[in-house]
């Protein structure tokens, strides 16, 4: 890879995502995969993220971090281990921000842990997930951002909390944060080059087009459990 700072690559539309197989069934995680803004670029992303966005701001921040320090309380007051509650906590809240049934959390859960193409591979168990949430939360680009919102709200959500219980929010983001960098498509050779943020913590959430439109909701997220298990 070239030597460019990893913002300038960000902010960059030339180095675009690396694509996704097209899946045309709302039954998997390879549709989901297909359908959401994460993993598309110009008008596409564009069109895939504004459902995203207007689903956010019908969610206000503030209510969710008070309802995370009331529910993580209670939780860990119940003996719940800190690593389950962070990430179990986030994604109930969200999930009944959108007018889900809690005993779906456990889908967002499975889906979440196979949703990024270059973690793990998908399994049948997390694709029966989709399918489950497809008929709660809708198909299409509708449907699959309100899933596609959830799953990217486990792992890295929960890694933060964990982390910054001690060290707190900004510094966990700035020495140490959850997600650690990203993949984009270098224009001039097609090749796959990972994007390191290392501890710029204005990258904890990306830059660009394809910056992390529910920063401020998974802060208010982190922010209260953090503030419950101290």
């Amino acid at each position: 890879m070239r030597t460019r700072a990893a913002l300038d690559i960000l902010r960059d539309p030339t180095y675009t995502v690396p694509p996704v197989p097209a899946a045309v069934e709302p039954a998997s995680v390879a549709w989901l995969r297909a359908s959401v803004a994460r993993f598309s670029d110009g008008a596409v992303h564009e069109r895939r993220r504004a459902h995203v966005v207007e689903e956010l701001a019908a969610i206000d921040p503030a209510r969710l971090r008070a309802a995370a320090f009331d529910r993580a309380g209670r939780a860990l007051a119940g003996g719940v281990p800190l690593a389950t509650v962070a990430r179990r906590v986030p994604v109930e809240l969200l999930v009944e921000s959108l007018g889900g049934p809690a005993d779906v959390v456990p889908d967002v859960l499975a889906v979440g842990r196979v949703y990024l193409p270059a973690t793990t591979p998908a399994d049948a168990e997390a694709d029966r997930a989709v399918e489950r949430l497809v008929a709660v939360f809708g198909a299409g680009e509708r449907g699959a951002a309100r899933i596609g919102l959830l799953a990217q709200a486990c792992e890295a959500t929960a890694g933060l909390i964990l982390r910054a219980v001690d060290r707190g929010l900004w510094e966990a983001l700035r020495s140490d944060p959850p997600v650690r960098g990203t993949r984009r498509v270098d224009p001039l050779d097609g090749a796959e080059v990972f994007v390191d943020f290392g501890t710029d913590g204005r990258l904890a959430f990306g830059a660009g087009a394809h910056e992390c439109p529910g920063r401020e909701h998974a802060m208010a997220l982190a922010a209260g459990v953090v503030q419950a298990a101290r």
